[in-house]
């Protein structure tokens, strides 16, 4: 059984934790619920001759949660409804074990970088496991926030007259930063991050310091202070997820926490995966607040 965690990505949207298994693996995006996949023939094979290849492929089983068990579970019955079953329940018997191990360390060490014309890392756009998929261009766009995510507002933009809703797009905001991005970032490069931080580039072998790599994906340093500040707000309107992430500074750590109050609904469906909390005190009172508010819902 193998246990990991990888970024979920464009926009970021936290640490994904898996656990896989021989004929089936889980995923969970908060260490409470869990999206459980089973391997097993398609359904098409019936219909081939026999001398064709068997194919295999993961087909979505059900959710599993401590609280709940299993549920939603597929029922197709052209698939072998009792095998997947079998396989299911023994994956889902370890989940309240692995569990008491969340956050597990990450694994997707090669990372897709927009980057400036020196090829100085500017954005994180995606990431993987392995070098036989680190290549090709997965997405040449880097996305602040999910076409329809329509949250983020930046203070600063506020201030100076520029609305979130600009007659065309509700999240002008994230794409006012967005177009800054795609016009400061030029190229777009494969990295394999090493055991010290820095970074291998895989179609020339040049390798960046650690402190090249944006901890949070995002450079934080802009020529232009309105976009500097922008940023700067993005980030914090991110911070809960933010927190997902290993090897923080403490003193990063500790602003985010601090952000993350903002957000106290993402805090509380979260916190299980964060690696480390600077101040309990905080995180404990956005799931105060969290649970206030869905008790008392506007």
């Amino acid at each position: 059984m193998q246990c990991y965690a990888m970024r979920q990505l464009n926009p970021f949207s936290g640490m994904l934790q898996v656990v896989e298994q021989d004929m089936a693996r889980a995923f969970s995006a908060n260490g409470f619920l869990w999206r459980i996949q089973v391997l097993t023939e398609r359904p098409d094979h019936t219909w081939r001759s026999g001398q064709e290849k068997t194919v295999r492929q993961y087909f979505n089983w059900g959710l599993w949660s401590h609280r709940k068990g299993m549920h939603r579970v597929t029922a197709n019955p052209i698939l072998d409804i009792g095998a997947m079953q079998q396989i299911a329940d023994e994956l889902a018997a370890a989940l309240p074990e692995l569990e008491r191990a969340l956050p597990f360390t990450p694994r997707d060490h090669f990372e897709y970088w927009a980057c400036d014309y020196d090829g100085t890392p500017v954005a994180l756009i995606g990431s993987t496991l392995g070098p036989e998929t680190a290549r090709g261009t997965p997405d040449t766009r880097w996305r602040a926030t999910a076409l329809g995510e329509h949250g983020f507002v930046s203070r600063t933009l506020q201030a100076a007259g520029i609305p979130v809703h600009d007659g065309f797009s509700p999240r002008a905001h994230a794409e006012r930063l967005e177009s800054a991005v795609r016009h400061r970032a030029q190229s777009r490069l494969w990295f394999e991050r090493l055991a010290d931080g820095s970074g291998r580039r895989l179609d020339n072998d040049q390798t960046l310091e650690a402190e090249a790599f944006p901890p949070l994906g995002l450079a934080t340093e802009w020529d232009d202070p309105l976009m500097q500040a922008l940023a700067g707000d993005y980030l914090d309107w991110l911070a809960p997820l933010l927190l997902t992430l290993p090897d923080l500074q403490d003193a990063e750590r500790a602003h985010l926490e601090r952000a993350a109050l903002n957000r106290a609904a993402v805090v509380a469906d979260l916190y299980r995966l964060y690696p480390e909390v600077i101040d309990p005190r905080l995180i404990q009172r956005a799931r105060v607040e969290a649970r206030l508010r869905n008790a008392h819902p506007a």
